[in-house]
């Protein structure tokens, strides 16, 4: 067995995204852009200066919300940190859904790093994913659990993956040695 871990670059995660959810996703990071960390707030503008075009505008940080916003979706599909920092301050300002999510998966015995750990600085996604844990499968499990919990199919993928930091690239049975005699 090769115990290689295999990992896909972070912008990887545009096969699986929706157009629309990539936009809200984007407008909800630079909407509330004041309330992250300035640490991440600077991240995040080093970024958009460095790789974001907006038509007139050297410095696209310093472009209308919607324009800056247009700008990000096309640097969102090429840019492995880009979306390395989006996601983290995606995740930063849904703090209580990512607690929700990381403890729904630890539940479900998937190993994960911490919930503080900044993901951003990983080589990428892992491409294993549990065979038995398709994300029908998770968003099911995730409602029945959290009834009264407001948050979106794509809400909780999105979480899933970024938390597990992978990709449902290569389906794996019995990926994180569940006791399986325990049924």
């Amino acid at each position: 067995m090769n115990n290689k871990v295999r990992f896909l670059p972070f912008h990887a995660i545009n096969e699986f995204m929706l157009d629309d959810f990539r936009q809200e996703i984007i407008q909800f990071v630079f909407g509330n852009i004041k309330i992250l960390q300035e640490e991440r707030q600077r991240k995040l503008n080093s970024n958009v200066k460095k790789y974001v075009k907006v038509q007139g505008f050297r410095n696209a940080s310093l472009a209308p919300l919607p324009m800056k916003i247009n700008g990000c979706i096309d640097t969102f599909k090429k840019s492995h940190d880009f979306v390395a920092q989006i996601l983290s301050a995606w995740t930063e300002l849904n703090d209580l859904k990512k607690s929700f999510i990381f403890e729904f998966l630890e539940e479900r015995s998937w190993i994960l790093l911490p919930i503080q750990a900044d993901r951003s600085l990983l080589p990428g996604f892992m491409v294993e994913w549990p065979e038995n844990d398709g994300f029908e499968v998770l968003i099911q499990a995730f409602r029945e659990k959290n009834q009264e919990f407001s948050i979106s199919d794509d809400e909780i993928s999105l979480m899933v993956v970024w938390l597990s930091n992978r990709l449902p690239y290569e389906m794996v049975e019995n990926l994180f040695s569940k006791d399986t005699e325990s049924d």
